[in-house]
């Protein structure tokens, strides 16, 4: 029988304990090294958003969105998101809270004409999408007792794209 080349071990050997390190670094000691930013509940990290952009923290959730991007709160807590300078004729990317639970969003959406939603899981929360006219696309998330509902006219847009991919549920 013959003894695998010293080379190929240490080469086993080396993949073992890097691999090791970083689920240590970024599992085990992820609270350590990587830092909040002042919250009692930490959004989720995300491995995409791109260099340069900006991560906006509401009430139970995060996203990030690029520096050239305007954020607008109204009265009722409706976050929204637009390019610098334009006017709001089209929802951009728009974040509400609703004390409602989903399955009475689902049915007053229906009573509406809406057409059925599509199920999701969104963060390990129960979620369903309507698509609505031509692009227009809404999340409705089950968070706590009411949901957050994410929606855009342009989801097909790159940077809106983006936006989707960083929003994130806050873990506690």
């Amino acid at each position: 029988m013959h003894r695998p080349p010293r080379t190929l071990m240490i080469l086993a050997l080396c993949s073992a304990v890097l691999a090791m390190s970083a689920f240590a670094w970024f599992g085990y000691f992820s609270d350590i090294f990587i830092q909040s930013r002042g919250d009692t509940t930490i959004a989720q990290y995300s491995a995409l958003l791109p260099k340069g952009w900006e991560t906006y923290r509401g009430d139970g959730w995060s996203v990030g969105y690029p520096k050239d991007f305007e954020v607008h709160t109204r009265s009722d807590e409706t976050v929204y998101f637009v390019p610098s300078g334009e006017v709001e004729i089209k929802t951009y990317f728009l974040v509400q809270k609703r004390d409602i639970s989903l399955d009475a969003f689902v049915i007053a959406q229906k009573a509406e004409g809406y057409r059925a939603p599509d199920s999701v899981m969104i963060a390990n929360y129960p979620a369903v999408k309507y698509t609505i006219g031509n692009n227009r696309v809404e999340y409705a998330i089950s968070y706590h007792g009411h949901i957050i509902l994410v929606a855009s006219d342009e989801p097909s847009d790159e940077v809106i794209a983006i936006m989707f991919a960083t929003f994130a549920m806050n873990t506690e």
